[in-house]
């Protein structure tokens, strides 16, 4: 008998040795596998905002593309109106009835030509008989020394350039407007469109 509770008492002994390296090993691997679990959420969670900060800023950088296209587009469109606008106003010029575009052109030789000045005007060759007159009215009365250049003409019809020694002055509807909207196309870009243009 003693053979037999020797025996059992170290079977016994074994099982409860066993019991404790296997519950032991349990919490081991339990703990281990927490922490395999928790070092793959930490992984997951830097890959996920690596990946979220990849997409914003990719986001970020199409907008702004597609912000400064857009921007390009709505300039593109302004500059069409305000050019339209110009093209307007030198249509009114060239409309105007004879005795307005006769005023103008006088306003532009008083602008241009100095006190007894002398030099030739070269016009476009629709404005021939117009220009014929006013020179011949414009030498008397400011004694001025002008002709009229009868072999070169201008390409468009619009005002004059003078020519004298050594200078010219363009007084061209076309430069005149070109001037103009340079200097006033900001004032009128506010008043169309407001805001930063």
């Amino acid at each position: 008998m003693a053979l037999e509770e020797i025996s059992k008492a170290v079977l016994g002994s074994v099982q409860r040795e066993a019991e404790l390296i296997i519950k032991s090993a349990n919490k081991e691997a339990e703990e281990k596998k927490k922490n395999a679990q928790r070092s793959a959420e930490e992984k997951a969670e830097r890959l996920y905002q690596l990946a979220i900060r990849n997409i914003d800023e990719e986001m970020a950088r199409k907008s702004v593309q597609v912000q400064g296209q857009i921007n390009k587009e709505v300039l593109k469109e302004k500059n069409i109106i305000i050019n339209q606008v110009f093209q307007k106003a030198k249509e009114v010029v060239l409309k105007s009835s004879g005795q307005e575009y006769q005023q103008l052109m006088e306003k532009l030789l008083s602008r241009a030509i100095p006190k007894g000045g002398k030099g030739s005007i070269r016009i476009h060759k629709d404005d021939m008989e117009l220009f014929k007159g006013l020179i011949s009215k414009w030498n008397t009365a400011q004694g001025t020394d002008l002709t009229l250049d009868e072999k070169n003409f201008l390409p468009s019809r619009g005002g004059f350039l003078f020519i004298a020694d050594g200078f010219q002055i363009d007084q061209t509807i076309d430069t005149i407007l070109s001037d103009l909207e340079r200097e006033i196309v900001p004032i009128i870009a506010q008043k169309l469109f407001g805001g930063n243009t």
